[in-house]
């Protein structure tokens, strides 16, 4: 994989090594030409699966899936404005590396795919109909640009993810970093395609961020690719595309009214932009979870608004499907930070008519 690069991403790939060793990241242009998908869509597999390679491992293992009551009804009425809690469930398994589940999408057959702070990717099947999960699921380690396994917090600290055409975009925390793997194509042997990469203190933002505060959201819109920041800025959660050169630029994009929550995951269906927002008390120890969307027409509401007594965790992920009633089925998804005093949740809301 080394000095292969997709065309449109060649400019930076020797900025995500330096960036990997501290020199800092040349700031992207505010007017820079946005990013495309179709830029990439050619070549990524080859670029991702050198030399024909064919699918790698992948580490199956039972998924334990107990259900899980969001609360009482008056109180889950008082949270949700606009959305009906479906279903949930704690998940668990005998295995050390699962857990830290940060980024969430849905497959095209229904089931889920998460990525793992601790940079892997996780399959978890789903009957979409039954609305449960089915509990045999796969664990896939992700690498770097030379196929070689991610090791360490400052590399392996993946949170956002979507995927398109069998192909996973990440999107990576401390060495802040967009990358994609042809996962559908050669699974455990993919390697990091680069796509973006953001320093501390990016284009447009207007104040740096912490290496812990980084793009916790990542969705494509319109074949646009948008990155979600953890950092709040005026009360708004920022949101900046990638550029054609490999950057991230918050200047010129619409951000998400935060109403003060961090956001820390982001996703869209039909046009609407959907975002996920998490403010943490460390005093009373718990976190309050909001659900908000943004219309195509620009207008945004709070479809919930989750606190105590509620059945909450470390929410980060959350992940939309459009149903053919019209509404939408959306997923959130908490990172349990392989700690024993928090669980894996998932949870199934689905949109309701006004």
């Amino acid at each position: 994989m080394k000095n292969i690069l997709v065309p449109s991403i060649s400019l930076m790939a020797m900025g995500l090594v330096a960036c990997s060793s501290g020199t800092p990241v040349t700031p992207a242009s505010p007017d820079a030409a946005p990013w495309s998908y179709e830029s990439v869509a050619g070549t990524l597999g080859d670029l991702s699966c050198p030399n024909g390679a064919a699918e790698g491992f992948a580490m199956s293992f039972v998924m334990a899936a107990e259900p899980v009551e969001l609360g009482e009804d008056d109180k889950v009425a008082d949270a949700l404005t606009g959305l009906s809690f479906r279903a949930g469930w704690a998940l668990d398994a005998p295995l050390a590396s699962f857990g830290g589940l940060s980024g969430l999408d849905i497959l095209p057959g229904g089931d889920l795919l998460a990525v793992s702070d601790a940079g892997a990717l996780v399959a978890i099947p789903f009957d979409q109909e039954a609305l449960v999960p089915r509990g045999q699921a796969t664990l896939t380690y992700l690498r770097n640009q030379d196929g070689e396994v991610l090791t360490g917090k400052a590399d392996a600290d993946a949170e956002g993810l979507h995927v398109r055409d069998g192909a996973a975009f990440v999107s990576f925390e401390r060495n802040h970093r967009v990358a994609a793997y042809a996962f559908d194509r050669c699974g455990g042997n993919a390697a990091a395609v680069p796509i973006a990469r953001m320093g501390d203190r990016p284009t447009g933002l207007g104040r740096s961020i912490s290496e812990n505060s980084g793009s916790e959201g990542l969705v494509m819109m319109d074949d646009a690719l948008l990155v979600g920041i953890e950092t709040l800025t005026g009360g708004k959660g920022p949101i900046g595309r990638v550029t054609e050169a490999g950057g991230i630029s918050f200047a010129g994009t619409n951000w998400v009214d935060a109403e003060g929550a961090p956001l820390v995951g982001l996703d869209e269906a039909g046009g609407r932009l959907y975002s996920l927002h998490r403010a943490y008390n460390p005093l009373l120890r718990q976190n309050t979870i909001s659900i908000r969307v943004r219309s195509q027409e620009g207008e945004t509401k709070t479809l919930a608004f989750m606190g105590a007594p509620l059945a909450l965790d470390n929410f980060e992920a959350i992940a939309v499907m459009p149903l053919a009633s019209g509404e939408d089925r959306i997923f959130i998804l908490s990172d349990d930070n392989f700690s024993d005093n928090q669980r894996t949740l998932l949870y199934v809301f689905e949109t309701v008519r006004d």
